[in-house]
């Protein structure tokens, strides 16, 4: 079974002309996005219906390119492949998932290039670019056998990057299943062998970030639509912001594919709660109904869940090891000795004694337990229906 796997490489463009031609090509995506937005936008407002096929969208760029004479300096190939998004934005659309595609702005839009098979060549750490030439990449490739399938380069802080799509082949689970149960909590993850990990402490990382919002706060934004560009200033205290964001994302990001390999080398099947985090994670305000009570609280609660990388330790190990979701009911309050609920057992955050059998134990591995025992469906009895394993439409039966 073959499958596709995005990698990361620091694009160096070398010389002065070569990353001027970057960002010029990416400035004529961007200005032939907005173009190609603006039209199809005033043709639904008139008529109610528009084109937005990309294969419908080719001529019109052609006859638009013709028009402009300064397009015809780009790869036609590479500026036409940028509008493909629109007609994914569309669908989305039509089926109530979201809005129309909006327009790209100078500085809120980071600069990027599309590519597409026979656009690009990887030989080595070159990677050749249609009309751009030779750039030089940085970077480990864990699939030397994959074949660059597609690509976007990203201008993202002050410096070029390349993310590259190779198509390679999955390597087969062995046939026997070792299983382990994985609890998420809110700065730490317990297997239920009782390992912990802690997640990096990013404290001094956010004050910063904090920091610098509120520098930008301060200066003149800009608005668009009043013909107000943002300040110099305003400009360097975003670059900074976006800077110590970037740490933020690449230390946790880190953190999760360190902590999948080290599960995924000792154990090939994952059970882990079936979490809804965009409910969890809802704003603190509430309704007019039903307003929301310790607003602070909850809205640091929300921070702190977004900020613990839950999704994005499942996605690493999704494709390392099986991963299957459970429901989460009663985890936190039944005693996987016993088996009784009741939320008195966990008295306080850390630790889980149960009022029944008087059984101890940390209380993230307990519930650790309790998802494996859902899992492999050793449970029968109580969760409120909730002891069968809540598979995704791709997982498939596994042996137990």
């Amino acid at each position: 079974m073959r499958t596709h796997r995005t990698i990361r490489y620091r694009l160096h463009p070398n010389t002065q002309a070569k990353a001027r031609k970057l960002h010029e090509l990416a400035g004529a995506c961007r200005f032939v996005w907005n173009h190609f937005v603006g039209v199809l936008k005033d043709e639904y407002v008139a008529y109610g219906k528009c084109d937005p096929h990309w294969y419908s969208l080719g001529p019109r760029f052609t006859r638009l390119r013709r028009q402009i004479s300064w397009l015809q300096r780009y790869s036609a190939n590479i500026v036409r492949l940028s509008l493909k998004p629109i007609e994914t934005g569309y669908r989305q659309f039509w089926k109530g998932e979201g809005g129309l595609p909006k327009f790209h702005g100078r500085h809120t839009h980071a600069p990027s290039i599309p590519l597409a098979a026979g656009l690009f060549k990887i030989q080595g750490d070159w990677l050749h670019v249609q009309c751009i030439g030779q750039l030089k990449l940085s970077g480990n490739n864990p699939y030397p056998e994959g074949k660059p399938v597609s690509g976007t380069l990203r201008h993202e802080c002050g410096k070029w990057y390349a993310y590259i799509t190779y198509e390679v082949e999955i390597i087969a689970l062995p046939s026997s299943i070792k299983a382990v149960g994985i609890d998420r909590n809110v700065g730490q993850v317990a297997r239920s062998d009782g390992v912990l990990y802690y997640t990096p402490d990013m404290a001094r990382l956010e004050a910063r970030k904090r920091r610098y919002q509120r520098m930008m706060a301060r200066r003149q934004k800009g608005n668009r639509k009043q013909g107000i560009q943002p300040s110099n200033r305003y400009l360097k205290a975003k670059q900074l912001h976006a800077r110590t964001h970037r740490k933020i994302v690449q230390a946790r990001t880190d953190w999760c594919h360190q902590v999948s390999r080290e599960i995924a080398d000792d154990y090939t099947l994952v059970y882990m709660e079936d979490l809804d985090t965009k409910a969890m994670t809802k704003s603190a305000k509430g309704t007019a109904d039903n307003p929301g009570k310790n607003v602070k609280q909850k809205t640091s609660l929300n921070r702190e869940i977004r900020g613990s990388s839950w999704s994005r330790l499942e996605q690493c190990l999704g494709y390392k090891s099986r991963v299957m979701k459970v429901n989460p009911a009663y985890t936190s309050w039944m005693c996987h000795a016993c088996r009784h609920i009741d939320r008195k057992n966990r008295k306080t955050r850390a630790y889980h004694e149960c009022v029944a059998c008087g059984h101890r134990d940390h209380a993230d591995v307990n519930a650790a337990l309790n998802i494996l025992a859902f899992g492999n469906g050793a449970s029968g009895r109580g969760g409120g229906g909730g002891t069968r394993p809540v598979k995704r439409q791709t997982d498939t039966e596994v042996p137990h």
